[in-house]
């Protein structure tokens, strides 16, 4: 078993370039460039440009459906609310933007299946790293898979014609370079290849700082249904194909035009006869026009709601990411459909915590300021997403006695940051409020 970091990288190389592939398919499925329908080795070019039109970025949309309701918003350390531990780590999400960080490790993980926290140091402060898994692998814990006992980062640098490889053991960290072509000038498109080390190890203490956020069953979140999509996608394209050939009316003259003139040139009744807005044809008497009827479309385009309510369906996404007017439903109806994906996203949120913490925790190790107290990343809840469904939740949460601190936490999604600054509003508010209260008038003071 490969224990130090020039055994590992091999190893991580070859697992990094066998998943290329398929990151690559996940990414295409989810930023808008899907497989185009109906692809032959020698399709035209006119043909690829009609393709992509029958493209809808589904897996895009119902990725940041859920992404929108996990959202991190704060970090918790113990019970204690001014701690240097606590002020630490609010200073160390501050710095590093985490809430921006997180949030694209979380889409990273939606959109790919896995995605990679790694914690640095720069001028003796903690950074903290959103990685994706085209550059990032590790061979995760056995008995909590979140962490790796190794980890490989590879990455191209144009400027310098040099790759750069990174691998972490415990307690130990190498660098590795190359250059980034062969000998015959083309670039290397795998990882795996001839390295060399670059300077001596460093060491470190603690585990691989690297952790990592794997979605549920180890894919992405559309990736199961990608078949759905693909159906969905030749659907939207032989509907444009119909429409394309049969949505106009198409015009004949019955009676028989003679197909030369006088001097027995021949007649062009095509140009002549092209149809126009105010064009006025002097037919021969005799000729009668015959016109199609139009074709009706709009079956085709019920065809579309229908699959998207059965991608909406498979996904447990609300129907109204796919079809805007299909919000429009009751309340009872609304409230049904984002059942499913509110359960989802506690789902994902219970699997992308730990590694959030884990990096929070390393960060505040390097600064000297683990106490043992728990540390905890804050999500804000994702049944409350809208303005409205959070000033009704949090009514009713006051009602049944809740403390306004939990339903600022667990309602509005306040930071702890957040809450402290409205709690001294709220005093300076109840005391000014008393002030005038209590101030003698100006008719008093006469």
């Amino acid at each position: 078993m490969a224990t130090t970091p020039t055994e590992w990288l091999p190893v991580l190389a070859k697992r990094l370039d066998a998943r290329q592939t398929r990151i690559a398919k996940n990414r295409s499925y989810s930023n808008g460039h899907a497989p185009l329908p109906e692809m032959g080795k020698n399709t035209k070019a006119t043909w690829k440009a009609f393709q992509k039109k029958a493209r809808t970025n589904y897996g895009g949309l119902a990725c940041e459906s859920l992404g929108g309701r996990i959202v991190p918003n704060g970090v918790r350390v113990g019970t204690s609310t001014t701690s240097p531990a606590v002020l630490a780590a609010r200073r160390v999400w501050r710095d590093n933007r985490l809430d921006v960080v997180f949030g694209d490790a979380i889409s990273t993980m939606l959109t790919t299946s896995v995605a990679y926290l790694i914690v640095g140091v720069r001028d003796g402060q903690p950074i903290i790293t959103a990685e994706i898994p085209e550059q990032v692998i590790t061979a995760p814990d056995p008995t909590q898979p979140w962490r790796a006992r190794a980890a490989l980062k590879a990455w191209r640098d144009p400027d310098t014609g040099l790759d750069h490889a990174l691998v972490w053991t415990p307690g130990e960290r190498q660098h590795f370079t190359r250059k980034s072509t062969s000998s015959t000038g083309t670039p290397i498109p795998q990882v795996d290849g001839e390295w060399e080390p670059f300077g001596e190890p460093e060491t470190y203490t603690g585990g691989v700082p690297v952790y990592v956020l794997d979605n549920k069953d180890g894919v992405a979140e559309f990736e199961p249904h990608i078949d759905v999509i693909d159906r969905i996608n030749l659907g939207k394209l032989q509907r444009l194909v119909t429409t394309a050939m049969q949505a106009f009316k198409q015009r004949a003259l019955k009676g028989g035009l003679d197909a030369t003139d006088e001097d027995d040139n021949a007649i062009d009744w095509a140009k002549i006869l092209e149809p126009a807005p105010g064009a006025l044809w002097d037919l021969p008497e005799g000729i009668d026009v015959w016109e199609s009827p139009a074709t009706d479309i709009r079956p085709l385009l019920e065809g579309e709601k229908v699959d998207a309510r059965d991608f909406a369906a498979v996904m447990r996404t609300p129907l109204d990411v796919f079809v805007p007017e299909g919000q429009n439903q009751s309340a009872t109806g609304a409230a049904n459909a984002h059942k499913g994906e509110i359960q989802k996203a506690k789902d994902r949120i219970a699997r992308a915590g730990a590694p959030m913490e884990g990096s929070m925790l390393a960060a505040l190790q390097i600064l000297g300021l683990d106490d043992g107290e728990t540390v905890q990343i804050t999500f804000e809840t994702p049944e409350h997403v809208s303005l409205s469904e959070k000033a009704s939740a949090a009514a009713q949460a006051k009602a049944g006695g809740k403390s306004q601190r939990w339903i600022d936490e667990h309602i509005w999604g306040m930071s702890p940051d957040e809450i402290d600054q409205e709690e001294t509003d709220r005093s300076a508010e109840q005391l000014l409020a008393a002030t005038l209260i209590g101030a003698p008038s100006a008719t008093g003071n006469a």
